[in-house]
C-alpha cells in the first residue's frame, strides 16, 4: 500500500516523515539523561550524608569533616543541576496530536517494532485495537484503556504486547453468541440455510443492554469477526454452519471495516447460519 500523510484519509502510516525539528523522542531521551546525571549526582550526596550517619552512630569521628565537605559540594552541584535539568522540557502534547507529528512519530516506532498503524475515515487502528488521542487527559485511549505513557518507543512495544495477547478466540463460543442473536431476527429459521442478517443488526442484538454495548465496542466485535473469518470450518455447538457474505447491495448491511496485523482492509455485512435437519 502506498505510503500516506498522518491526516490523509489512507492506509498504512509506516512510512509517513516527521517534519518537526526535534522529534518528542529526541526530547525525552534528551531529559532522560539530564536526569540520569542528577540522579546520579542525588546518590554520591546521598552516599556522604550515609557516611556522616555511621560515623554518628559509632561515634567514629576521623575523617567526618572532609565528608561534610563532600556532602555540602555535592549538595551546591546538584541544586545547581535540578535548576538546570530537572525542569521538564516544553511539550505540547495537544499541539503534536493536532498537527499530527505525534502520529507520525508512533507510526514510525510502531513499524520498528512490527506494528502496523492505519488512519482511515478518523479512525486509528493498531490492530487488534482502536486508537483515540485525548489531549485533556494527556493520554491515547488503546482500546478501552487510557495510556499515559506517551513515548512513542514504549507506546508502540505496549501496542506489539497486545498485539500478541490477541490470538485467543474461540469461534465455538462466538458463533454460539451470534446465532442467539441472529435467532431473534431470524426467528422463522429453522433449518438449511438462513437469511443474510446485516451484521451491524446482530451488533445490535447482542448490545441492547447499555452495559454490553459497554463491554463488547464494535471495535471488538470486528476483531472477532476477522478471527472467525479466519476460521471458516467452525461450528456452533448445536453444529450450525455459518457463511460471512453480502455487500452494501444487501438490504440494511451497513458496511463494517477492520484492518489486521498487515494493514489490509476487511470488510463484513451480513452473515448467514445454515444447520442440517438433525442440527435444526
Amino acid at each position: 500500500m502506498p505510503a500516506l500523510a498522518p491526516h490523509s484519509n489512507g492506509m498504512d502510516m509506516s512510512d509517513s516523515r516527521s517534519d518537526t525539528a526535534t522529534s518528542l523522542e529526541a526530547t525525552l531521551d534528551a531529559w532522560e539523561a539530564s536526569l540520569a546525571r542528577l540522579e546520579q549526582q542525588a546518590t554520591q550526596v546521598l552516599r556522604a550524608a550515609k557516611q556522616l550517619r555511621k560515623a554518628a552512630q559509632d561515634g567514629a569521628l576521623a575523617g567526618v569533616g572532609a565528608t561534610q565537605g563532600v556532602l555540602r559540594e555535592g549538595a551546591a552541584r546538584l541544586t545547581e543541576t535540578i535548576a538546570r535539568d530537572a525542569e521538564m522540557p516544553a511539550i505540547d502534547i495537544a499541539a503534536t496530536f493536532e498537527n499530527g507529528s505525534f502520529l507520525t512519530e508512533l507510526s514510525q516506532a510502531a513499524a520498528a517494532a512490527g506494528v502496523t498503524l492505519v488512519q482511515r475515515d478518523g479512525r486509528i487502528t493498531a490492530y487488534p485495537v482502536v486508537l483515540r488521542l485525548e489531549a485533556r487527559n494527556l493520554g491515547v485511549r488503546v482500546g478501552r484503556k487510557l495510556e499515559r505513557r506517551l513515548r512513542p518507543s514504549v507506546l508502540a512495544l505496549h501496542l506489539k504486547a497486545i498485539q500478541q495477547r490477541s490470538g485467543r478466540f474461540n469461534a465455538r463460543s462466538f458463533l454460539d453468541r451470534l446465532s442467539r442473536a441472529y435467532t431473534v431476527l431470524a426467528p422463522d429459521w429453522r433449518s438449511g440455510e438462513g437469511p443474510l442478517i446485516a451484521l451491524a443488526a446482530l451488533h445490535d442484538v447482542l448490545t441492547l443492554l447499555p452495559a454490553a454495548a459497554a463491554d463488547y465496542p464494535m471495535e471488538e466485535f470486528l476483531v472477532d469477526l476477522l478471527h472467525l473469518d479466519r476460521e471458516p470450518d467452525a461450528r456452533s455447538g448445536r453444529g450450525h454452519r455459518f457463511e460471512l457474505g453480502g455487500s452494501t447491495g444487501t438490504k440494511g448491511a451497513k458496511r463494517l471495516t477492520v484492518f489486521d496485523e498487515t494493514g489490509a482492509q476487511h470488510d463484513y455485512y451480513a452473515v448467514r447460519f445454515a444447520a442440517d435437519a438433525r442440527n435444526a
